[in-house]
């Protein structure tokens, strides 16, 4: 790439593209919001795709009939599963097409926004997803109308191009992703995350600030991005605790839907790392919530990574952490450990992983290394690297102490 001059203590601005096309409805009520979007959309069909636990809340029936009281035919698909799968996609689709659904209203976690991403591009381009997936196909048409409605703070799948799909045949996780399968609009309501209990905010709240942070310090960098990710920061370490502890926190639950979408944006932009690329290879070994995972590896990856994040970032970093700007990056790894421990939340593996449990490890090491996001890591990353990192995690140490 040119290399453009930097002042002070200014990164140099390399050459960058910023795409986003998602509209974003913030504050305003749901069951107000869709409506009036499916309309804009042109549409008087629509599925909606959801999960089981989310549809003993109410939330979807609610928005099902604020939709049919405008004059909108709804098809349900309330089936995804917690890490979405291939079959997932394929019913979702399958009820679009029966029903003649004109959009698709996902309404839930990153699981259900993923399943109806997915569908809306096959919907479109036709095809199977492991055609995209796994045979390279390329995606040509702009998806299927789509409307994501986030009622977790976490993974920022509202604003993002790809969709991560499990496909039992295969024992990599491999997201697909392109411009074209942006959301048409996301609708975000801190208001629907109050019921979240606080072990998911926790384990959510961890993926929209890891998120954020992987983006900053990464090798794609990029002056929007910088904005968006210390942004993210700053508002998950105000309201993570916060939300947490007091779940009715409306102030604090916004600022957590504020940090995903944030978070979800720049990292989307500017990529991940080791977090997540560890994440991958021991979600699929020890089916664990991505968030909670996350949390698992933090401390081990940020020790990992510490000295190869630049002194300028490691600056912005400390002062947006409230730490005092010249803290050296040790004192970042133990404000971030000490989050994750206030949280109640696990460090390492050592709580999850018994010695019943059948595991390759090596196998998760070379799983881990086959994630994209590794590439984009600050320091270099081998698969011994991840495996001496993994084993840290088995004997729950970080930097030495237990």
């Amino acid at each position: 790439m040119t290399q453009r001059s930097s002042t002070g203590d200014r990164d140099p601005i390399d050459t960058f593209a910023f795409q986003m096309p998602t509209r974003i409805v913030w504050g305003t009520p749901v069951i107000d919001a869709v409506p009036a979007e499916v309309a804009a959309l042109g549409v008087d069909r629509v599925l909606i795709v959801t999960d089981p636990g989310l549809a003993t809340t109410g939330l979807p029936d609610a928005v099902r009939a604020a939709l049919e009281h405008a004059g909108v035919a709804v098809a349900v698909h309330a089936d995804v599963s917690g890490n979405p799968t291939t079959d997932d996609v394929a019913a979702a689709r399958s009820i679009a097409e029966s029903s003649r659904s004109g959009a698709i209203v996902a309404i839930g976690g990153g699981s259900a926004i993923d399943t109806a991403k997915a569908s809306a591009m096959l919907l479109a381009n036709g095809g199977e997803y492991a055609d995209y997936q796994w045979d390279g196909r390329p995606i040509t048409r702009r998806s299927h109308p789509f409307v994501a409605v986030p009622t977790t703070a976490g993974t920022g799948s509202e604003v993002t191009k790809v969709a991560v799909i499990s496909d039992a045949s295969q024992p990599f996780k491999k997201g697909v992703l392109s411009p074209l399968m942006f959301a048409h609009v996301a609708i975000l309501d801190p208001e629907v995350t109050i019921a979240l209990p606080p072990h998911l905010t926790a384990a959510t709240g961890i993926d929209a600030l890891v998120h954020a942070f992987e983006a900053y310090t990464g090798r794609r960098t990029n002056p929007i991005s910088d904005l968006l990710a210390l942004e993210s920061l700053r508002l998950a370490i105000a309201g993570l605790g916060p939300a947490t502890a007091d779940g009715s926190d409306l102030d604090a639950r916004g600022n957590m839907m504020l940090a995903a979408l944030y978070g979800g944006m720049a990292m989307d932009q500017s990529g991940l790392g080791l977090v997540h690329a560890l994440s991958g290879g021991i979600c699929s070994h020890l089916h664990l919530h991505h968030g909670l995972a996350n949390a698992m590896i933090l401390p081990y990856a940020l020790e990992f990574n510490v000295s190869a994040i630049r002194p300028e970032r490691l600056r912005r970093l400390a002062d947006v952490l409230g730490l005092p700007v010249d803290a050296g990056g040790e004192h970042v790894v133990d404000m971030l450990t000490e989050l994750v421990r206030s949280l109640d939340l696990p460090i390492g593996l050592g709580t999850t992983v018994d010695a019943d449990t059948d595991v390759d490890w090596d196998d998760v090491a070379a799983e881990s290394m086959r994630m994209v996001m590794v590439h984009n890591n600050p320091r270099t990353v081998t698969v011994e690297d991840c495996r001496a990192i993994l084993e840290a995690m088995l004997s729950s140490a970080v930097g030495g102490r237990e």
